[in-house]
């Protein structure tokens, strides 16, 4: 993303025009805390909002593969200092974080020069509470895809064409607003992208209106996917090759292959995309919406009774916490313990058998080009061997044989 602003960074939305990795951008800028920022009814340039913040980013660990909030930083710090985004306006930022809701829930507008609104919502941040959001798309509507509802139909305007567009949750939340938003205002939206965000449950919308937007919609997951294979629902999917051989990292959009303005497709899909697409679908398909609530409810009690409240914070306690924490799971209700041990096994028990079926394939394969080398290293042999070469025939003995 950092090279593609160092490479585009001086063209314009004109000469060259809105990209997928313009989305991941965007995508990513909406991590930034903009609070005290960005004041209700205020629109700011990138350079301004950064000049602003930039005492408050410069401790920062710059390696932004593993710190996102870095990353978002440094985005916008090339934005501002390019053409590209120079004159772009970001306004109508919102943060909400609300343990009592579960709710954690940021957007923000970009105006971009080509006459279009981006709309970002924000994924999942360091916090327990977003990720407790997150396991509670599994059985119901969450509180922030009701905001991001409200938000659009807030703030955008009649007169404008918008892209909704966010990464993990975020990417959630852009298709949920874009099938429950007013009427007025989906007939506006040009383009929804989510970025590995996980589809909408079957329950959670009426198929007519989803149908309505569908042509606009388009997931983009990397080749190692675990998220945006949950409840998958989109048309269009790019499967994008990424950098890292870890399923975690893959998630983050800074290890996603760029070349020059468009994402790397992956050569194939990956043996981990399908496992854990088998896996969760399994696990969802063993367990019903009220079970799911018993495990996430129990599951971050467990967390906050360890007084656990960031995903940084699980990292980083080493041993003791993660003792802490199995003491606290090993008091769950006898229901959610049973649910845990079932999204278990469904894992293991399609990691083994994906696995068990690699290996006999890998024999296979082994065992046929063992054979190929054998059939090739013997006809070398028999052609360079002297004793088995075919004796000419000699038409003296022939004749003497004859005469005998």
């Amino acid at each position: 993303m950092l090279d593609y602003l160092d490479v585009y960074g001086d063209r314009s939305f004109k000469e060259e025009p809105f990209s997928d990795v313009d989305n991941l951008l965007i995508s990513q800028v909406v991590y930034v805390d903009f609070d005290s920022v960005i004041t209700e009814g205020k629109k700011i340039r990138p350079k301004e909002a950064y000049e602003q913040l930039e005492h408050r980013y410069s401790g920062l660990d710059p390696d932004f593969y593993r710190n996102v909030e870095s990353l978002s930083h440094e985005v916008l710090k090339r934005m501002a200092f390019s053409r590209r985004y120079g004159e772009c306006t970001i306004h109508h930022y919102v943060s909400r974080l609300n343990k009592e809701t579960s709710e954690q829930f940021a957007a923000l507008m970009m105006d971009l020069p080509d006459g279009t609104t981006a709309v970002s919502f924000r994924g999942t941040d360091d916090t327990l509470i977003g990720w407790k959001e997150d396991l509670m798309l599994s059985y119901t509507d969450i509180q922030s895809q009701l905001d991001a509802v409200d938000y659009v139909n807030r703030n955008c305007s009649l007169f404008r064409k918008y892209r909704f567009i966010g990464h993990s949750k975020g990417g959630n939340l852009a298709i949920y607003a874009a099938v429950h938003c007013g009427f007025l205002f989906r007939r506006n939206i040009i383009q929804v992208i989510s970025n590995d965000g996980p589809g909408l449950r079957p329950d959670s919308y009426k198929r007519n209106r989803f149908l309505k937007i569908a042509e606009r919609y388009r997931l983009i997951v990397p080749e190692k996917d675990g998220v945006g294979t949950i409840y998958e629902i989109a048309p269009r999917k790019t499967v994008v090759s990424t950098s890292t051989g870890n399923i975690i990292q893959s998630h983050n959009m800074a290890t996603w292959d760029i070349d020059g303005n468009r994402l790397v497709p992956a050569n194939r899909a990956r043996y981990e995309t399908d496992l854990n697409r088998k896996s969760i679908l399994q696990f969802l398909n063993e367990t019903n919406a009220k079970q799911r609530e018993v495990f996430v409810r129990e599951l971050f009690e467990c967390f906050d009774d360890a007084k656990i409240r960031t995903v940084s914070q699980m990292s980083s306690g080493g041993l003791p916490l993660f003792l802490r924490v199995m003491k606290e799971m090993s008091e769950m209700d006898s229901e959610a313990k049973e649910i845990a041990v079932k999204m278990f096994k469904s894992y293991s028990s399609n990691f083994n058998r994906d696995f068990s079926s690699q290996i006999i394939k890998k024999k296979e394969d082994i065992r046929l080009k063992a054979s190929a080398a054998g059939a090739s290293i013997s006809e070398i042999v028999n052609e360079r061997n002297p004793f088995h070469k075919k004796k000419k025939r000699i038409p003296e003995a022939d004749e003497k044989k004859e005469e005998l």
